[in-house]
This record gives C-alpha cells, sequence and structure tokens, in this order.
C-alpha cells in the first residue's frame, strides 16, 4: 500500500474519532438534562407530597367543624322551639 492509502486510512479514523468524540459530548449533555428534570420531578412530587397533607389536615378540620356547627344549630333549633312553646303557653293561661 502507497502512502496515501494510509494516509487517508488515518484521515478516516481520525474523522470517527472526532464523531464519536462529539457524541460522547453530547450524551454527557443529554444526561446532565435529564439530571435536572429528575430532581425537578423530585421537587415538584416533594409539593405535591405537602399540599397533600395540607389537604387532608384542612377536610379534618373542616370536618370537625362541620359537626360542631351542625350541632349548635340542632341547640338553637330547641332554644327556639322551647321558646315558642313556653309563650304560646302562657299566652293560654
Amino acid at each position: 500500500m502507497t502512502t496515501d492509502t494510509y494516509e487517508r486510512r488515518l484521515e478516516k479514523i481520525e474523522d470517527k474519532i472526532d464523531k464519536l468524540s462529539e457524541a460522547v459530548v453530547s450524551i454527557a449533555r443529554i444526561e446532565e438534562r435529564v439530571t435536572t428534570v429528575l430532581k425537578q420531578n423530585d421537587r415538584f412530587f416533594d409539593r405535591i407530597e405537602r399540599l397533600e397533607n395540607r389537604v387532608d389536615l384542612v377536610e379534618t378540620h373542616a370536618a370537625a367543624s362541620q359537626k360542631t356547627v351542625a350541632f349548635a344549630e340542632r341547640f338553637m333549633w330547641v332554644t327556639i322551639a322551647a321558646a315558642v312553646g313556653a309563650g304560646a303557653y302562657f299566652v293560654r293561661i
């Protein structure tokens, strides 16, 4: 083989090595982006979990408040009914 043939083969090998190095750099960039996206997802999941916990707490408090309001409303109606009944009794006498 001649020197030109060796030089062409060497150039092809160098070109392929250059392309491989570019591919490795691209893979590293993509890996960095994927890592960033995964970290963002983890943060979003943490925030969603905290929000779910807060919603659960608010629902618990709302249920307790609803029971208290229902009891107060019933007590008020019983008191009003007793007052009306007492008033009717005294008017009749």
